[in-house]
């Protein structure tokens, strides 16, 4: 069982949330896509090195924007090494966003 509000599962038997009240429901809806199955990514910038790369990544994602690290080696999907400098995707309709977030994390650091 799992709370609708809150999305914590609870055992069998349970029918309200201890924490908000809200009735228990068996199965929770599936979430939306972050991004349309028909998004095109567009370069956002290029990162100098690994480090900028997963900082950058990082800070996409929590933001709840998908991106794409491409360096000569193809995509970086986890700290994998990067040798060189690395692209920066995001889709398309999130890239104004994204360019905002960036150049705020630029000017805090």
């Amino acid at each position: 069982m799992f709370c609708p509000d809150c999305k914590y599962e609870y055992r069998w038997g349970i029918e309200k949330c201890p924490d908000c009240g809200a009735d228990l429901v068996e199965r929770l809806p599936e979430p939306e896509p972050k991004v349309k199955e028909e998004s095109k990514f567009t370069l956002l910038c290029t990162a100098q090195d690994l480090v900028h790369a997963t900082l950058l990544k990082e800070t996409l994602e929590t933001n709840d924007i998908p991106c794409l690290v491409k360096s000569g080696g193809g995509v970086m999907t986890t700290l994998e090494p990067l040798s060189g400098y690395a692209k920066i995707y995001v889709p398309e309709e999130k890239y104004e966003e994204s360019q905002k977030i960036i150049e705020q994390l630029e000017d805090d650091l």
